[in-house]
C-alpha cells in the first residue's frame, strides 16, 4: 500500500513494477460509488487471471464498504498462503492464479478521504513514498529530451520552482510539483526540436516562462519575471509568436464585435496562453472571478481553431447541477441495473473514433464548482491513465481527440491530486475591466450619434460611479466608506445592469406600437411606451443625460441599502448629482437640465414627455371591488408603483429581474400583482417557492411540465407565448459542503445557455425558448 501526497508516483511506481515483471495491472479510480458487490467483482476477476490491481485513492470509498472489502481481501490472502487453486469466494467456487497482487494508493488526509479501518490496515504492508528528487528527475529527462548542458539546467529549473514556492503568493490553484515540473520538460523539449540552432538556455527559458505565466495571478508576474532574469541574467526572449493562430484569433473577436486587446495577458495573449497549455496538458483549468472573460476565451479558442482546420466542438455541462450519481451513473443496490449518467454517456459518445480523413477536436467544458467529490472521480482520467473507470466496472479510455476544460471561479475546495493533474490558466478580472464591455455595447448600438453622445456621458459618470460603488472613492478621490449592498456585486454586474437599463428605455427604432399593445402596467399614466413614430431616437444630450443619470440610479445605486444606521441611497443621490453639477428645483415636470432637490431614488424620468415627475403623482386612487376579499386588497404606494415600473421596463424586455430586500417589503405581493396582470393571450405562468428541501430535479420537472415540444430538440409555452417564470426565496435551497446550492446551478446553466439536459434516459441537450425569469429573496 503505497502511500504519501499527489504527484510522488505511487500508482506510476506500482505500474513500472508490474511491468517489469511481465504482469498484467489494472489501475481502478475509485471512489464513493463502488460497493462491495462491485468490488467483489473486480476482486473475482483479478484472481481468476492473475493480474494485479491497482486501486487508486483507496481511503475514498465509503467506511461501511472498506470493512467489507477487508474480508473479501483475507479470503483471497488464505487463499494463496495455502496454495490453492480454488477457492469459495462470495459464495463461488472459483480458480485463482498465483501470481494475483493487489495494491492500494492513498493520498493522507485530503477532502474526502475516510480513514482505513484497522483490520483492512493489517493486510496491507505500507510502503511512504518519499519527496522525489527532482534535479535528478530533471536531468535525465532533459538528457533524453537532447539537451547537452543538462546537468547545470536542472539545477536552475529545481532552484527556480523552489524559489517560486517560497515567494510567491499562496494561491489554491498554484502547484510546482513533479507533474508541472514534467509538463514544462515536455514543451522544452518541443521547442528544442523545432529551433535546433537557438541556445540550449534560451530555450529552457522560455519554456519555463510560457508554461507557468498562464497561471499567475496578477501581482505575482513580476515577481516570477523576476526570479528567471535572475536565473538567466541577459537572456531576453520575446514571447513566440504563431502567426496565423494570432491573425485568426484577433480577426475571430473583431469580427463578434470584442475589443480586440493584445498587450501582454490581454484576451489575445490569454487565448494563446489557453492553446499552449492544452497542447502539453489533456486537462486545463480556467480559473478566476466572474467577469474576467473565461467564456470568452474558451469559445474564441475553439472558433479560431474550427478556421484553422480542427472542426472543435464544446460540450458544457454544470457538475453541481446535479448529483453525483446522476453525473456518473449508478448501480442499483438490488437489480444490479445500471443507469447512465450524463458524463459518462458524454464520454462514450465523444471517445468514438473519428471518421477517417477528418480532423477534429472535442473538448468537454466543466462549467462549474469544483469540489472534492465529484472531480477526484475523474483522476485517472486526468493523469496518465486517461481512463474513466465506473461503478459497473466499464473503462473508457481517453483518446486524442478529447479533451477536458474546466471554467471555474476558484480551487478553494479542490485537492492538490487535482491541481497538481491540470494545466492551468488564470484569468484575471484586473486585467479586462469593464471597459472593454462599454466599448462593444456602444458599437451594438443602431444610432451612430446616440452612442457617441453616450460614450461621452459614460466617461463623464461611469468611472467615477462604479469606483464610488466598488471601492467608496469619493470625487476628491479620498477613500470613504464603501455604500452597503444587500448582495455583493462586480464593477461588470454594475456596468451591465446599466447597459441592461439604457436598451429598455432608448428603445432603438425597430419596434412598433403594436408590440406595446398588450402593455401589462397598464396604470394608465406608468407607460414605458415610445414617443410618436417620426421621433423614435433621442438625440437631443440633455434629454439623453438626464435618461442616463435615471438609469445609473437605478444600476450602480439600486443595490445600496437605506434604512436606519444606512443612509447610503443618499450619499448616492448626492454623489451623482455633484459629478452633473446641474441646477436643483422642486416640484413636478421639471425640465431634463435641471435635477430635482429631492432624492433622484423619488423620481422618475418621462422618456415620453422629456420631464423629470415623483413617484407620487403616477399613484393611482385606491378602487375596491365590493367583492373583494380583505387579503387581496392592495393599496398602491411609492414603493408599489416604482417596483412595479421597474419589473415591467426589465420583464417587457426580456431581463431576468431579482428583488431583494427583507421579508415583509411586499416582494411576492408586488410581483404576484404585477404577474397576473399581463395578457393571458400572451403569457404562461409558473411561480415556485423555494426551500431548503428544494432540489434541481423539483425545478427542472416543474420547467418541463409547462412547456411542450417544438422541434427534436427544442421545447417552449405555447407557440406564440412567452413563459415568466418567478421563483421566490431563490437562496433558501441548502448548501452542500462545498458552497453550491445545486437548484441555483441549474439555473445558471438555464439562463446563460437557454437549456437543460435531458434528466430521463436520453440525456439530451434540451433548448429552452420565450422564457423570462423573475426572482425575489431575502438579503444573504
Amino acid at each position: 500500500a503505497p502511500a504519501g501526497p499527489a504527484g510522488t508516483g505511487k500508482t506510476e511506481t506500482t505500474k513500472d513494477l508490474a511491468k517489469s515483471m511481465a504482469l498484467l495491472c489494472v489501475v481502478f479510480n475509485c471512489g464513493e460509488g463502488l460497493d462491495y458487490k462491485a468490488m467483489g467483482s473486480i476482486f473475482s476477476g483479478l484472481v481468476q487471471c492473475g493480474a494485479w490491481g491497482c486501486f487508486d485513492e483507496f481511503n475514498r470509498i465509503t467506511v461501511e464498504v472498506l470493512s467489507v472489502v477487508s474480508s473479501q481481501v483475507k479470503c483471497i490472502q488464505e487463499a494463496l498462503r495455502n496454495r490453492l487453486e480454488d477457492f469459495l469466494f462470495e459464495g463461488k467456487e472459483i480458480k485463482i492464479l498465483p501470481t494475483t497482487g493487489i495494491f492500494i494508493t492513498m493520498n493522507p488526509g485530503y477532502a474526502g478521504r475516510a480513514e482505513l479501518p484497522d483490520n483492512l490496515k493489517a493486510l496491507f504492508r505500507p510502503v511512504t513514498m518519499i519527496v522525489p528528487d527532482l534535479q535528478q528527475i530533471c536531468e535525465i529527462m532533459l538528457f533524453s529530451e537532447g539537451f547537452g548542458t543538462a546537468k547545470s539546467l536542472a539545477k536552475k529549473m529545481t532552484v527556480l520552482y523552489k524559489l517560486a514556492k517560497e515567494q510567491l503568493s499562496k494561491q489554491f490553484h498554484y502547484d510546482f510539483g513533479l507533474r508541472a515540473l514534467k509538463s514544462v520538460l515536455v514543451m522544452a523539449g518541443a521547442l528544442k526540436r523545432g529551433s535546433p540552432d537557438l541556445s540550449e538556455q534560451i530555450v529552457l527559458m522560455r519554456a519555463l516562462r510560457d508554461m507557468n505565466l498562464p497561471k499567475f495571478v496578477f501581482d505575482d508576474v513580476p515577481l516570477f519575471l523576476g526570479l528567471i532574469s535572475d536565473l538567466f541574467p541577459g537572456l531576453d526572449c520575446p514571447r513566440v509568436r504563431y502567426p496565423r493562430m494570432n491573425d485568426i484569433v484577433e480577426g475571430d473577436l473583431l469580427e463578434h464585435g470584442y475589443k480586440v486587446l493584445t498587450e501582454p495577458s490581454g484576451q489575445v495573449d490569454k487565448v494563446i496562453q489557453l492553446y499552449e497549455t492544452m497542447l502539453t496538458r489533456h486537462t486545463t483549468m480556467v480559473v478566476g472571478n466572474t467577469g474576467g472573460g473565461k467564456s470568452v476565451i474558451i469559445n474564441t479558442l475553439a472558433r479560431s481553431q474550427t478556421k484553422m482546420g480542427v472542426a472543435t466542438k464544446l460540450y458544457v455541462v454544470n457538475p453541481k447541477a446535479q448529483t453525483v450519481s446522476e453525473l456518473y451513473g449508478e448501480l442499483d443496490p438490488e437489480t444490479r441495473d445500471w443507469t447512465d449518467g450524463l458524463l459518462s454517456h458524454t464520454f462514450r459518445e465523444l471517445t468514438k473514433p473519428l471518421p477517417k480523413d477528418k480532423e477534429e477536436a472535442r473538448y468537454i467544458v466543466f462549467d462549474g464548482d469544483v469540489d472534492a467529490v465529484w472531480v477526484e472521480n475523474m483522476n485517472s482520467v486526468m493523469d496518465d491513465n486517461k481512463l474513466l473507470t465506473l461503478p459497473n466496472g466499464e473503462r473508457i479510455r481517453l483518446v486524442d481527440h478529447v479533451k477536458l476544460l474546466f471554467e471555474v471561479a476558484d480551487l478553494q475546495y479542490a485537492s492538490p491530486a487535482t491541481v497538481s493533474r491540470c494545466g492551468m490558466v488564470y484569468v484575471d478580472p484586473k486585467n479586462l475591466n469593464y471597459e472593454p464591455y462599454f466599448w462593444t455595447w456602444c458599437n451594438k448600438r443602431a444610432h451612430k450619434a446616440q452612442a457617441e453622445l453616450l460614450r461621452g456621458l459614460i466617461a463623464k459618470y461611469a468611472d467615477k460611479c462604479v469606483s464610488f460603488c466598488v471601492e467608496g472613492t469619493e470625487l476628491d478621490e479620498t477613500a470613504g466608506k464603501i455604500p452597503t449592498q444587500t448582495v455583493p456585486q462586480t464593477n461588470l454586474n454594475l456596468v451591465t445592469q446599466l447597459c441592461s437599463m439604457l436598451e429598455c428605455l432608448l428603445v432603438e427604432p425597430v419596434s412598433t406600437e403594436e408590440d406595446r399593445a398588450g402593455d401589462p402596467g397598464g396604470n394608465g399614466n406608468i407607460s414605458v411606451g415610445q414617443p410618436p413614430e417620426d421621433d423614435l431616437t433621442i438625440v437631443d444630450p440633455a434629454v439623453l443625460e438626464a435618461v442616463f443619470i435615471f438609469c445609473l440610479v437605478w444600476s450602480m445605486g439600486a443595490s445600496v441599502i437605506q434604512k436606519a444606521g444606512f443612509n447610503d441611497r443618499d450619499r448616492v443621490d448626492k454623489f451623482i448629482k455633484q459629478i452633473a453639477g446641474m441646477p436643483s428645483k422642486e416640484g413636478e415636470g421639471l425640465a431634463p437640465n435641471t435635477l430635482p432637490k429631492a432624492s433622484l431614488y423619488e423620481y422618475r424620468f418621462d422618456v415620453e414627455k422629456k420631464k423629470w415627475f415623483t413617484w407620487r403623482s403616477s399613484v393611482t386612487p385606491l378602487q375596491i371591488d365590493p367583492g373583494a376579499k380583505f387579503a387581496s386588497i392592495l393599496c398602491p404606494t411609492v414603493d408599489t408603483v416604482r417596483s412595479t415600473w421597474l419589473l415591467d421596463c426589465f420583464v417587457s424586455k426580456g431581463k431576468p429581474v431579482l428583488f431583494v430586500g427583507d421579508s415583509g417589503t411586499a416582494k411576492t405581493v408586488t410581483i404576484g400583482k404585477y404577474l397576473s396582470k399581463l395578457a393571458i393571450e400572451k403569457h404562461v405562468l409558473l411561480g415556485m417557492n423555494f426551500s431548503s428541501r428544494t432540489t434541481s430535479m423539483d425545478v427542472q420537472r416543474g420547467v418541463e411540465d409547462v412547456v411542450e415540444k417544438r422541434t427534436k430538440d427544442t421545447f417552449g409555452p405555447p407557440a406564440g407565448k412567452k413563459l415568466v417564470l418567478f421563483f421566490d426565496d431563490l437562496n433558501m435551497p441548502k448548501v452542500d459542503l462545498y458552497g453550491t446550492q445545486q437548484p441555483i446551478a441549474l439555473l445558471k446553466t438555464l439562463i446563460e445557455r437557454g437549456g437543460l439536459y435531458d434528466r430521463g434516459k436520453e440525456l439530451t441537450w434540451k433548448q429552452m425558448r420565450d422564457f423570462s425569469y423573475v426572482a425575489a429573496m431575502g438579503p444573504p
